[in-house]
């Protein structure tokens, strides 16, 4: 099955490898049944002039964006703001206008993103970083199990693709490579992949077995990069899935916050 090429498509044009994806990763860190994760794209322009270009991604069902940010040859950094759509679009397009290389996050779909940029020159390097949070649903009808999908690519089930860009097909898959740190509260009894070979450490949140060892914690990796033509699912089975919980999640002023602020989360 055909999939729609994730990536950065060149606005106005047909030509389909001015941008090519040099290197793709994500880190998952899941926190009993939440997950917060950052994916990092690295581009390319082989263009021969300055260029408007969308970026186009899919996201995990019920995947909530929390920060955006693109970096232009490792120095100039482009962070998201969030701002009402009509005053978003009337500041790139003018920043645009100016000749200066803007970003414009829009949400396309229920889980399908796209962020416009705006003059991107020949030889730049762009480095994509998206975040993003979810709850975790669990696998079928097992309630001691939760189901992680990360999209590599839009196929039709994951959204209707937006009509205001010029969308290919490609037969390859996309440069990817994954890794996930697993923290429950209660014991892992098992990870597998049905998708996907993976590399497992038990007993610890990093690829390294260190210090002792803790039941509750895992390390999921993808060893080599390799090109995908599907999705990558990771099934996590712990004790105590089925039981509601709170989460708390605090946020300090000495983190950056304008006052220590207390977010919590339950699940029923």
């Amino acid at each position: 099955m055909p999939y729609y090429v994730v990536g950065i498509i060149p606005v106005g044009s047909t030509v389909t490898d001015e941008y090519p994806l040099v290197q793709s990763r994500c880190h998952y860190n899941v926190l009993d049944v939440y997950t917060i994760a950052e994916v990092v794209q690295d581009y390319h322009s082989n263009a021969t002039y300055n260029r408007d270009v969308e970026y186009v991604f899919p996201l995990p069902p019920s995947a909530a964006v929390c920060s955006f940010k693109a970096v232009i040859d490792d120095d100039r950094v482009i962070k998201g703001i969030v701002k009402e759509k009509g005053e978003a679009k009337r500041e790139y397009d003018e920043a645009v206008s100016q000749g200066k290389t803007a970003g414009l996050l829009q949400q396309e779909h229920a889980d399908v993103f796209r962020v416009s940029l705006g003059n991107i020159k020949p030889n730049q390097k762009i480095s994509v970083h998206i975040s993003f949070v979810s709850i975790i649903p669990h696998d079928g009808s097992s309630p001691q199990s939760l189901r992680i999908t990360m999209p590599t690519a839009i196929a039709p089930r994951y959204g209707v693709a937006p009509t205001n860009i010029p969308w290919f097909k490609r037969n390859g898959g996309n440069r990817f490579e994954l890794t996930v740190a697993v923290q429950m509260s209660k014991p892992v009894t098992s990870i597998s992949s049905p998708s996907h070979p993976i590399g497992l450490t038990l007993g610890c949140a990093e690829k390294e077995l260190t210090g002792n060892y803790e039941p509750s914690k895992a390390f999921v990796h993808w060893g080599d990069s390799a090109f995908l033509d599907k999705d990558i699912v990771i099934v996590i089975s712990a004790q105590g899935l089925d039981a509601p919980r709170c989460t708390v999640e605090r946020w300090l002023a000495s983190e950056g916050a304008e006052e220590t602020t207390d977010a919590y989360a339950l699940t029923l």
